[in-house]
């Protein structure tokens, strides 16, 4: 039987912003929709959790899963829906959007309606870097407690390791001198839930323009000069 972890309808959005605002009233916790059942994934049980017609991504969403069966990496970045997986030659396929009936496994969704003005970042030499520079913007906010924020980074890589961490089979790739769009999560707490990774305050994702993908981080050095935006609301 599956179990919701943290249900509640989507939000509505009225009036989406999907540029940088001038930064009002300190917002620290945003609604993160959380789907998933673990204790079936223990069990290789992966079926969907939740179907994608059945919640709303906004214009500036910002997420991350995997379908059912865990067939596909999930990135939900500027309001779009990636979904990739390996292929037998080394490479991957990509896709925007899902198919009819299709649904998450697990799904981290974040209805972003406006971004915080962005900051530009000095050289990033590791995710750990990243996680720290982001907590320093959001603790620079006025968030000094519990915060869940998403976050949104444009710049370019120096070399990132990233991976479609899929079934039946796994992908790893390398990519250097390429541009990208970094979104995912900052959370101080609930990290388990949001599958936060152990040890950190950030999830993140990559989304390569260029090469027409996008996956999950394993590793992350940045060039100088990326803008970071933090949720506003």
């Amino acid at each position: 039987m599956r179990k919701l972890i943290s249900s509640g309808l989507l939000l509505a959005c009225t009036g989406c912003v999907t540029v940088p605002t001038p930064d009002t009233a300190t917002f620290c916790v945003a609604n993160v929709q959380s789907f998933a059942n673990p204790e079936a994934g223990a069990r290789g049980d992966f079926h969907p959790n939740v179907l994608f017609s059945d919640v709303r991504i906004a214009p500036s969403a910002v997420g991350y899963g995997a379908t059912g069966s865990r067939g596909d990496e999930i990135t939900i970045s500027d309001g779009a829906l990636h979904l990739a997986r390996p292929d037998t030659a080394g490479s991957y396929r990509h896709r925007v959007g899902a198919a009819e009936g299709e649904g998450a496994y697990m799904l981290q969704l974040i209805n972003v309606e406006a971004w915080r003005t962005p900051s530009a970042l000095s050289a990033i030499a590791s995710l750990d870097a990243l996680g720290v520079a982001i907590s320093n913007q959001i603790g620079a906010a006025g968030c000094s407690g519990a915060a869940k924020l998403a976050y949104r980074i444009e710049g370019r890589v120096r070399r990132a390791e990233w991976s479609l961490d899929t079934l039946p089979q796994r992908g790893d790739f390398v990519t250097e001198g390429h541009d990208v769009v970094v979104v995912g999560l900052f959370a101080n707490v609930e990290q388990a839930k949001h599958f936060v990774p152990e040890g950190r305050n950030i999830h993140a994702h990559a989304v390569f323009p260029a090469l027409g993908v996008a996956g999950h981080l394993k590793s992350l050095e940045l060039e100088p000069g990326a803008r970071l935006q933090i949720q506003a609301r």
